[in-house]
């Protein structure tokens, strides 16, 4: 809604500016008049039209418009100046307009030169050009800015065209953001986009949902990729900035605030108020109430978020709040110790030691042990965590028990203490016969085997990051 507003805007100003260029086309005014009309809003509409598009860039800033907007702005009163003393408010506005709106000057710049070509004048011209050329390169210390940046920023593109992809992830991205689980979930297996980011948001929907390893093989998988998001430098920018959604579902409110402080760092020219609430909401539940009145202090500045912010100060919490920050505070673990960042095994393995009925943090540790092929830590993890011989394992776990059990040379005792189902246990020795029969050929087995495990344990190929 508000960028639809601002390129309306953005229209009515340009539209105006060209008022204030009128050309004799016919003989006749009044035919003059129309004409001229018809040209300015054409030429407004292409305007509106080429920063809609740049706008579906990923990396371009709404600020980017408003930059536009206020140099187009300033012209206005430029043009009412006198002509003999104009090139005195020329150069003022003209730097006025850098300061304020960066480069949005060069719109001010091309209009202004315009309006003065039209009038005769040409020294004046030169004059602003000069200035413009030099305003950036003397000012560009004030603002850290490297020479190339000095002459562009806010902008990032000058041209982008809509990508759908991009669109996809990000409605995904939105709708969790409002706890919409199941639309996610029919989002993420509509598309079917075989990305890493929406395989993301398709395990986190249906872990939330609590049915991760029922559909875990049912999708594409790029190994552990596709559950917990590496932060590095080679991270995409949406997939660090989806990162702590996934440990902010679990409970591990420490590795959320990683997640989300390395989203709004890495994020290139970051402005979104998103992240500035979730480390509100993280330091609320860990009860640190000072650090959670840091970010909201800065939410109570803006107009959009200043509500959400009041509501959730830690004197005026009202009662629907308290209850979800008790929620939340359930599966916070009750003793932390060193770790790496990238070691997200020990941080899922912590949460449960704190709370091993976190049935979600369990799932997420065995899929991830699954997903890297590390049957060894599977089974571990299997036998500390689940209640062997009292619960009959899913699809997925039982196969994968099959696995790791048959690299045990397991005896048949062994195998029913599990509580394997048996037609589960006479499909595997059924693929394991195909198999070797027909020496590990993928492509016979794959037509009623490709959405197994050991399928993909078999015959999946992925990159570690």
């Amino acid at each position: 809604m508000a960028l639809t507003l601002f390129l309306l805007l953005l229209g009515g100003v340009c539209y105006m500016a060209l008022g204030k260029f009128y050309f004799t086309l016919t003989d006749k005014e009044e035919r003059g008049n129309e004409i001229q009309f018809w040209v300015n809003l054409l030429l407004s509409l292409i305007l509106i039209t080429w920063e809609a598009l740049r706008n579906c860039g990923l990396y371009y800033g709404f600020s980017s418009t408003i930059s536009l907007i206020g140099g187009i702005v300033l012209f206005l009163p430029y043009t009412v100046c006198s002509q003999r003393r104009r090139w005195i408010p020329g150069v003022l506005l003209l730097v006025l307009s850098y300061w304020l709106f960066g480069y949005g000057f060069f719109a001010f710049l091309l209009l202004a030169v315009a309006y003065e070509i039209k009038s005769h004048s040409y020294f004046l011209p030169l004059l602003l050009i000069v200035v413009a050329l030099g305003t950036p390169a003397v000012l560009r210390q004030w603002y850290h800015l490297t020479l190339e940046q000095s002459y562009q920023y806010p902008t990032t593109s000058f041209f982008n065209t809509p990508n759908l992809t991009h669109e996809k992830l990000l409605e995904m991205d939105v709708l969790s953001s409002f706890g919409q689980w199941n639309k996610v979930a029919q989002l993420s297996q509509k598309e079917d986009l075989k990305l890493n980011n929406a395989t993301y948001y398709y395990n986190l929907s249906h872990a939330m949902q609590g049915c991760l390893p029922l559909v875990l093989m049912n999708e594409y998988q790029p190994g552990p990729l596709g559950l917990l998001a590496p932060l590095n430098s080679e991270t995409p920018f949406l997939s660090i900035w989806s990162s702590n959604e996934v440990w902010f579902a679990l409970g591990d409110m420490t590795m959320a605030e990683h997640a989300a402080l390395l989203g709004m760092i890495f994020s290139p020219n970051h402005r979104s108020a998103r992240m500035v609430m979730r480390l509100a909401e993280i330091n609320l539940i860990n009860g640190d109430n000072e650090a959670a009145m840091k970010y909201l202090r800065l939410l109570q500045k803006t107009w959009l978020y200043k509500n959400w912010a009041d509501q959730h100060m830690p004197v005026r919490e009202n009662k629907v709040l308290k209850n979800w920050l008790e929620r939340k505070r359930l599966f916070i673990p009750t003793q932390d110790t060193l770790r790496s960042a990238r070691d997200q095994t020990s941080s899922l393995r912590a949460l449960l030691n704190s709370h091993p009925n976190n049935n979600m943090a369990l799932d997420y540790l065995l899929c991830y042990d699954l997903l890297s092929k590390d049957l060894s830590a599977f089974m571990k993890d299997y036998d500390v965590y689940k209640n062997i011989g009292k619960e009959i394992p899913n699809r997925l776990y039982s196969e994968a028990l099959l696995i790791g059990l048959f690299g045990r040379h397991a005896t048949i005792d062994e195998v029913k203490r599990y509580c394997i189902p048996p037609d589960v246990l006479n499909e595997f020795n059924e693929y394991t016969s195909k198999y070797e029969a027909n020496q590990g050929n993928g492509n016979v087995l794959q037509l009623n085997y490709g959405k197994t495990y050991w399928f993909y344990y078999h015959f999946a190929t992925f990159t570690k990051s």
